[in-house]
Order: C-alpha cells, then structure tokens, then sequence
C-alpha cells in the first residue's frame, strides 16, 4: 500500500469518516489532537496530522475549528469539562467526609499524567493566546473549584456559588502546592500517596477558619 493510500484507509473514503462513525468525529479529533499536543507540544502539532490520526478528512477539522489555536482551546476546554462532571457523593454522608472524598478525587484528576503536562503546555503557551482564546483561568486546577462547592452545597444547587470562596480556599492549600511540585517534576505517585493527609489536613483548616460554618453537619 502506498502512502496516498495508506492515508486514504486512515481517513475513510474520501476524506471523511467510515460510515457509521460520523457522529464521535470531533471527540475522535479531540482525543487525536490531545495525545499529540502531549507528544509533541504546540509547534510540532498540525491539524493536518490531528486529522490523519483521527482518521477524518481536513474538512472535518477545519469545519469545527478555525485554526491550531482554536483546537488547542478546544483540547484544554474539554479536559475541564470532564473534570466539571458532577461527583458522586451520596446526600446522607457527612459534610467533611464528602468533601474529603470529592477533594482526593480532585487531586487524583489533577496529578493524572496527562493532565500535569497539559498543563505545563498550557502554562508555555499563554503568551501566545494573551488575546484571547485561552486564559490563565483555565488552568487545569481551577475545574476542581466548582467540583468542591458542589460537594460543599451538596443538596442546595441554588447555592453552588455561594460555596466558591470556601471552594477556593480549599484547592488553594490542598491540591495547588501538589500541582505545582508535580510540575517542576516531583514524583506524581509520591505526590498522590500523601494525598489523604493533605486533603484532611485542608478539611481541618476549612472547617477551623469558618468556611463550612451555615453548611450544615
């Protein structure tokens, strides 16, 4: 087979997805453009090879994004959404132990491998999206900010953001001081195996300071 083709059965007939398959195309372009970014990092990323990968035609990608920059928000937007999925945590568990428990998954998410050197690109990157596409608050972290205050309001969705603050507070001791060691290449596993008594350890302080005072047991 030669490369013409080869290229050809990567992509489908025509430039475009096998039949059947049309509907998962931009999250096939997501996960495609996500493991090369990774891989490769910004510059040596093209949407051309993002498509090849993703066995899509070059019409695929550019009808849903306009350039790289605007697939490289997309890729950071995405991780935020799935790190934006609601915990399961059930509503009889006590305040501290289920903000204990959404807190570690929190952390776990945020010392994924994937999601360290995401955001190291991210971090790299900013200049060259400081007007606008991509913003500082949207670092990887700041998704588990709106995870906490919904485990803290657990029952009260109407008052979500009235939690952001004490939500804050928390990521900043608990889960920001990891994140950050685990960027300037601290071992993730280390990292993760003090997770627990860090996480307790921020509990006791939210819960010393009166953040979780009018929230109930």
């Amino acid at each position: 087979m030669g490369v013409e083709e080869e290229v050809q059965e990567k992509r489908g007939r025509g430039g475009r997805p096998p039949a059947g398959r049309e509907g998962d195309v931009e999250q096939r372009l997501l996960a495609a453009a996500t493991k090369l970014f990774l891989e490769r990092g910004y510059e040596g990323t093209s949407c051309d090879q993002v498509a090849l990968d993703a066995r899509a035609g070059k019409a695929s990608i550019y009808s849903r994004f306009a350039n790289k920059q605007a697939l490289f928000s997309a890729v950071v937007d995405n991780m935020l959404a799935r790190s934006f999925a609601q915990d399961d945590v059930e509503m009889e568990m006590p305040l501290r132990e289920r903000l204990a428990a959404v807190g570690l998954r929190v952390l776990a998410d945020a010392l994924h491998p994937d999601a360290v050197a995401l955001l190291r690109l991210v971090v790299a990157e900013l200049p060259r999206f400081a007007n606008g596409g991509l913003h500082a608050d949207q670092l990887v972290w700041r998704a588990g900010v709106r995870r906490v205050a919904t485990a803290i309001a657990l029952g009260q969705p109407d008052r979500v953001d009235d939690a952001i603050g004490a939500a804050e507070y928390f990521i900043d001791i608990a889960v920001m001081p990891a994140v950050m060691r685990a960027m300037l290449g601290e071992s993730t596993e280390q990292l993760q195996a003090s997770g627990p008594k860090r996480i307790s350890d921020a509990v006791v302080s939210l819960a010393a300071n009166g953040w979780l005072e009018g929230w109930g047991r």
